[in-house]
């Protein structure tokens, strides 16, 4: 009688212990699929749906200031962008005074995004923080790691440009529309075709090739 005791107490533990490895699955699983989700975020894009392109863009700057995101006067957005990560990410993006944003840009905050003062951002733009570590032969996409994005003041970013994680765009410089840009862009520079030069130099070459 006591060793059927026994064992039915040792079955009740091994089904206890089922039913938590499968909860704690559940939870794990759940976690996993929506710690991206950003309430605030979609209120915000819901809230500024109706407003028209192109138009209010200072309204799109207070309600993202609203729920948290650090945004100066005088900046403003010409649609909602599109804007991503885990956690906190309102911590994760800051925009200076007077600053741009042209439509369909894309933010993703796995780490800090820093926008200075006076910046003209094109459409289509895409800040990427996010990356992963080269990984072995059956799996290339390794570990995920993510650096932070500066912007400096008066800086311009062409149409569909992408600005890679751990970049730094000096101040004044101009990244041309489709640059890729994987290292750091020195200030007053200008980035075309992965090469970068003066932008004065750049200027007295164009004025060149248009007087022919």
């Amino acid at each position: 009688m006591e060793g059927s005791l026994n064992i039915h107490t040792e079955d009740e533990r091994i089904d206890q212990g089922a039913h938590r490895s499968w909860s704690n699955r559940v939870i794990n699983y759940l976690h996993d699929q929506f710690i991206n989700i950003q309430i605030r975020v979609i209120l915000a894009r819901l809230l500024l749906a109706p407003l028209p392109r192109l138009t209010l863009g200072e309204v799109r700057a207070a309600v993202l200031r609203s729920i948290g995101f650090k945004i100066g006067k005088g900046s403003g957005l010409c649609s909602m962008p599109h804007i991503f990560g885990h956690g906190k990410i309102t911590d994760r993006l800051t925009i200076g005074e007077n600053t741009w944003i042209n439509i369909n840009c894309h933010f993703d905050l796995g780490q800090q995004i820093m926008i200075g003062d006076g910046v003209g951002i094109g459409p289509e733009v895409m800040f990427i923080t996010g990356t992963h570590e080269v990984g072995v032969e059956t799996g290339r996409a390794g570990d995920y790691t993510a650096l932070p994005i500066v912007i400096e003041d008066g800086a311009w970013i062409g149409t569909r440009a992408t600005i890679m994680p751990g970049v730094r765009v000096g101040r004044g410089a101009i990244i041309a529309s489709g640059e890729v840009v994987y290292r750091d862009v020195p200030p007053n520079t200008i980035q075309v075709k992965g090469q970068g030069m003066p932008i004065e130099r750049w200027q007295a070459l164009t004025n060149q090739f248009h007087r022919r």
